[in-house]
């Protein structure tokens, strides 16, 4: 179940540090509806991908993604998905070439992205310019 805070139902409440990280992603609404429809194809919480550790299980590839995802289908710098995901430049670019490296590596992923590809997002973001100017 999600919860309007952007994270999956636990027993644990969000904390202020996280109630920060989700509110800085949401000043972008296209980002956070990016990475929100992609955490839940993941089954994962939007607190997990913005935590400031590695986190649980997955959840550093998962960023990774969400990250390229950002920065690819959205076309913002990497100095702008690092902010919105509180990480420096570098480790966006590290995360970009990674999930490129994996994408050739892995053709499961390689279609989810594509999917996610085929959704339209640029398009998205081509409109927000747009009204932007």
């Amino acid at each position: 179940m999600d919860l309007s805070d952007g994270h999956r139902a636990t027993n644990r409440a969000l904390t202020a540090r996280s109630r920060s990280r989700i509110k800085r992603l949401r000043r972008d609404p296209v980002a956070y509806a990016l990475v929100e429809r992609f955490a839940a194809q993941r089954r994962i919480g939007l607190r997990n991908l913005l935590q400031g550790t590695r986190g649980i299980g997955n959840a550093a590839v998962n960023r990774q993604i969400a990250m390229y995802l950002v920065h690819v289908l959205l076309g913002r710098p990497q100095d702008v998905v690092g902010h919105l995901f509180v990480r420096e430049r570098t480790t966006v670019s590290y995360a970009c070439a990674a999930v490129e490296a994996l994408r050739e590596e892995d053709p499961f992923l390689d279609a989810e992205l594509a999917q996610i590809e085929a959704e339209g997002w640029s398009v998205f973001a081509a409109l927000e310019i747009r009204d932007a100017a």
